[in-house]
């Protein structure tokens, strides 16, 4: 629903794309943030052993992943700012993203949505423009280890008992802090 006109529905385009739940995870240098960050990033590893990385390629794959995370964080919001939808509410019209983001190809993606609307709200503006840059520079190659990390890593509840164990390791017992994996029941 468009906050400005109850009437009508629009596109709301907001952050993401980070496996930690706080930006911030990703810029502090105390030791208890440093040593969940090395737990990410023993995790990292574990899904992308798991989507097909190999042994070799496995350090050098997970610092691809981590470093796009990073450049991710470093201009999204604190976690604490996005509660409020009013806050995160900025309409633009929709005819300018393709020139504005010319490498995200956002009109493109739109168009391939199926939305048609003069306009979307870009919570963060700062963050498509890094992220539009990024697509600019970084290799596709990196693209594609970050993209297969983070549909591996959207997935691994649902596969099989390997990829289900990582994901409970680190985002049950270390994210949520679970003592014990729910029941079979729960789990499907």
């Amino acid at each position: 629903v468009d906050l400005q006109d109850l009437s009508r529905h629009i596109g709301y385009c907001s952050q993401g794309g980070l496996g930690l739940p706080d930006p911030a995870y990703y810029t502090r240098t105390d030791a208890d943030t440093r040593a969940l960050l090395g737990r990410y990033t023993d995790y990292v590893s574990k899904i992308l052993a798991l989507t097909g990385s190999k042994p070799a390629d496995l350090k050098a794959d997970t610092q691809a992943v981590l470093d796009i995370e990073s450049r991710i964080a470093q201009a999204s919001r604190p976690l604490s700012m996005m509660g409020d939808p009013r806050t995160n509410y900025a309409k633009v019209a929709a005819n300018t993203l393709g020139k504005q983001y010319k490498h995200l190809q956002l009109d493109d993606f739109l168009k391939v949505q199926g939305v048609s609307d003069d306009s979307v709200s870009m919570a963060n503006p700062q963050l498509f423009a890094q992220l539009d840059m990024l697509v600019d520079r970084l290799k596709p190659e990196q693209w594609k280890t970050y993209l297969r990390y983070q549909v591996g890593a959207a997935m691994a509840p649902y596969l099989s008992k390997a990829w289900r164990d990582a994901d409970y390791a680190f985002r049950g017992q270390v994210l949520r802090g679970d003592t014990t994996l729910p029941s079979r029941q729960q789990q499907v």
